[in-house]
């Protein structure tokens, strides 16, 4: 199976600081919240798996993991990325171009 990835829009309540920073607090996903316990990195960041306009890369704490996110500033959204599998083209698909 080859590896793609999918860019997940995500919902975020974030706060500025005095200083005109940008950090989140909270990830709203559907109908599930995430508490964003602690910001561990920022940094400019566009990963290549997806497309992106010059996001800003969060590592964060949730549950006690480390998770990314990213907020573009661009389109003023915020999303993350998944890893997903899919199945690769057979030979004949491949010669048709499909």
């Amino acid at each position: 199976m080859a590896k793609a990835y999918k860019r997940i829009s995500l919902g975020v309540e974030s706060f500025f600081t005095p200083d005109g920073s940008l950090y989140p607090k909270k990830i709203v996903f559907g109908d599930q919240a995430f508490e964003i316990t602690r910001v561990l990195r920022k940094r400019n960041y566009c990963p290549r798996s997806v497309p992106c306009i010059a996001p800003i890369e969060y590592t964060v704490i949730i549950d006690g993991k480390e998770k990314y996110i990213y907020f573009e500033a661009d389109t003023n959204m915020w999303f993350s990325i998944k890893e997903v599998f899919s199945q690769p083209k057979s030979s004949l698909q491949k010669s048709q171009n499909i």
